[in-house]
């Protein structure tokens, strides 16, 4: 069992990892002494303990300081009575949270003999590395040391002096190749973790407004992570990293205050991947997250491959995000959802399907992403003969465990790829990368192939873990044969023309640069009434319909090699009728409104005297709110011009003034021809006139809609329409 002691007005828990939680940080001192755990008199103003101790203890041997701490921390009695089923959660004597973690049980010491990690990065560039470069959001992992003042860590007025990573004893920023390697497979590691978000996790100094939040509104911040071997805060946990929780995006001095989480090489290795894990986990509790235990441990180390990043992945090569599957788990959050509350998913950067598949070149690669159990990346491949498609994860360290799955040009599935994983060592694991082998047609194919992150099976099995956290970086080779490229060509025919009811035929003419060669002649957007012969390339029949369209011919040999040609086909009406008026009942005189359409009462002959005839139309003056509508449906012929015109009169009880109250807007179709008001009323009818010839071809809809508010009628009086066509 640990016990708490007291060192130099701090208090530390001797032999473990502490991680801080600032559940409710906004009630942390902006300044003071505090640290892992801080004094009581430094941040509230009274104790509620007299030293540190474990929140289950609290709970069971004094409830009033228990129910008090959970008002302090902002949850309820019940949700921090099951948080402290965690042996590892401790309460300050403030009631404060703070989680109290074990050092790696077999720490690992780097290699000097290990290679290069393949980060496409020089040695001597190490400090250039970033994973996204222009994000908004950045993870700074910082192996250089430094000095620290006026934080959380802080006690008092001492600064804290950060000594730079070493795997010896030579403590200095000028690096050995040796712990360059290592510092590049840490941020790998690293990265990885945090491929699916829209966040830089990086080497580089950015500067300190790439971490900092000024407030709500500043959208520019991050962590600030240090990798070290030890020093003061070291001497007194003797731990492997420290970190407050959910701190990342707090605003203010706050964000200031409770920077940076901790890594110590003396607590985690010297190694890159220890290091890493332990920076991926207290960045994770940065975000807000806690950890993943079981029913008998305060987190969970796994089981042969597989290891929850927020418990115990130095030993495991697949080390992912976690919602709670594994068997025993007693942390059900969303890890990912969490993380993305902070810095937001990456958008998707591949269509999931064949329609939108991005193009995998021959002899070529493509990069990707799997951001989320749900996507899935289509590439689309082009070969002949022997093709081998190879997909790769991230280098290093990767996440994603990888399907791919083979659709021919119909969308049947060809073949399915999903090697079965194992441990090789704490660093690699075998069967998450994947390989399709197969033999294309020699005249050349089209086929689509899918990446999708999966799981191993059922999580509830030891070892065993879903498509949840099987996301990350991935690489996709294509190699194949040569196409046969022959060249197809087809003779435009020009712009055609023709009328509705009268046969017309064209035929397509069309070559091929290969002997012996059977053609296959498509076509899209041909008249009404009219198709192509796939043999001949015949166009014949009779239109049905006047329209002018854009007709594209498609000429495919037996080597799929494809020719297309482009052009305009324009079909008039049968005879010429692009003269006359195209309205019906135009100066409603039929005292109904057929073929409009209207309101009850619209078609009136009363209080208004028509402009001619006996009839009009009278939308609005009800002086309050209602609505009037009057519409007729029409074909304006292709090829013809088209004005339509009306006779308005407007009368308003309304005020004069700018302010339009009461509305009529005029459409024709989707199209606002014009809207008037009250500010537009005058004496007598005044002629209104519309171009529609740019709707020829179309059948529209005349509407008048007519619009009042609450008090003061408006009424809008149309006689004598009219649509005619030259």
């Amino acid at each position: 069992m640990f016990e708490p002691t007291s060192k130099a007005g701090r208090v530390w828990v001797a032999g473990v990892t502490l991680a801080v939680s600032a559940t409710a940080w906004s009630m942390m001192p902006a300044g003071g002494a505090t640290a892992a755990a801080t004094a009581a008199s430094d941040g509230c103003a009274s104790d509620l303990l007299a030293a540190p101790q474990r929140a289950g203890k609290v709970a069971k041997a004094k409830p009033a300081a228990f129910k008090k701490a959970a008002q302090r921390n902002g949850q309820s009695v019940r949700s921090l009575t099951e948080a402290a089923e965690d042996a590892t959660l401790w309460l300050d004597e403030c009631g404060k949270q703070f989680f109290v973690e074990p050092r790696a049980a077999a720490p690992v010491a780097a290699s000097r003999a290990e290679a290069q990690p393949n980060t496409g990065v020089p040695l001597a560039d190490t400090f250039t590395l970033q994973s996204k470069p222009g994000s908004n959001r950045t993870i700074y992992l910082d192996f250089n040391g430094g000095t620290v003042s006026d934080t959380g860590w802080n006690d008092g007025d001492t600064d804290i002096v950060v000594t730079p990573y070493s795997m010896d004893s030579t403590v200095s920023t000028n690096f050995s190749d040796a712990e360059l390697t290592q510092i590049q497979a840490a941020w790998q590691v690293v990265a990885e973790d945090y491929a699916p978000f829209d966040v830089n996790v990086t080497t580089r100094d950015l500067g300190q407004a790439a971490i900092d939040r000024t407030d709500a509104a500043d959208q520019t911040f991050g962590s600030h992570v240090y990798l070290t071997n030890g020093g003061s805060i070291y001497d007194g946990c003797g731990c492997g990293g420290v970190a407050y929780v959910g701190v990342f995006s707090a605003t203010g001095a706050d964000h200031a205050y409770y920077q940076p989480a901790w890594v110590f090489a003396n607590g985690t290795g010297t190694s890159g991947k220890s290091m890493a894990e332990a920076a991926s986990h207290e960045v994770g509790h940065n975000f807000g997250l806690d950890h993943d235990g079981t029913s008998t441990r305060g987190y969970y180390s796994g089981a042969d491959p597989w290891a929850p990043i927020m418990g115990v992945g130095y030993s495991q090569p697949v080390v992912q995000w976690s919602v709670g599957e594994y068997p025993d788990a007693n942390n059900k959050q969303d890890d990912l959802s969490i993380i993305a509350q902070g810095a937001p998913f990456r958008a998707d950067d591949h269509g999931n399907n064949a329609a939108g598949a991005t193009t995998l070149p021959a002899g070529g690669s493509v990069n990707g992403i799997i951001g989320n159990r749900a996507d899935v990346d289509a590439f689309k491949i082009t070969g002949s003969g022997p093709t081998t498609v190879t997909l790769k994860g991230a280098a290093g360290v990767p996440n994603l465990d990888a399907k791919l799955t083979i659709l021919n040009a119909s969308g049947a599935t060809v073949a399915t790829v999903d090697p079965a994983s194992a441990r090789v060592s704490s660093g690699v694991a075998s069967g998450l990368d994947a390989s399709w082998t197969g033999d294309l047609p020699a005249g050349g194919a089209t086929y689509t192939v899918l990446v999708d992150g999966v799981g191993t099976g059922n999580p509830l099995t030891a070892g065993k873990y879903s498509d949840y956290g099987s996301l990350g970086n991935f690489q996709l080779a294509l190699t194949t044969g040569t196409v046969a490229t022959n060249t197809v060509t087809v003779t435009n025919p020009g712009a055609q023309t023709g009328k509705v009811g009268t046969a017309k035929s064209l035929q397509i003419q069309a070559s091929d640069s290969a002997a012996g060669q059977t053609l296959t002649y498509s076509a899209t957007g041909l008249p009404a009434g009219m198709s192509i012969n796939s043999s001949t390339g015949l166009i014949s029949g009779t239109p049905t319909a006047a329209a002018t369209s854009s007709t594209t011919v498609t000429v495919k040999d037996s080597t799929n090699a494809t020719g297309t040609t482009t052009f305009s086909w324009t079909i008039s009406p049968a005879t010429s009728s692009c003269s006359g008026q195209k309205l019906g009942n135009p100066g409603f005189e039929t005292g109904t409104a057929a073929p409009w359409s209207a309101t009850s009462g619209v078609i009136n002959k009363t209080t208004f005297a028509p402009r001619t005839g006996s009839w009009m139309a009278w939308l609005g003056g009800y002086g309050s709110t209602h609505t009037d509508t009057l519409d007729q449906s029409v074909t304006i012929p292709a090829g013809c011009k088209a004005t339509l015109s009306f006779y308005l009169h407007i009368k308003t009880s309304e005020a004069a003034g700018p302010a339009a109250y009461d509305k009529l807007v005029v459409k024709a179709g989707s199209k606002v021809l014009a809207s008037y008001s009250n500010v537009n009323a005058a004496a007598g009818y005044q002629l209104r006139t519309f171009d529609l010839s740019s709707l020829a071809g179309q059948t529209v809809t005349i509407c008048f809609s007519a619009t009042e508010d609450y008090s003061l009628q408006t009424s809008f009086v149309i006689d004598d329409t009219a649509l005619n066509l030259s």
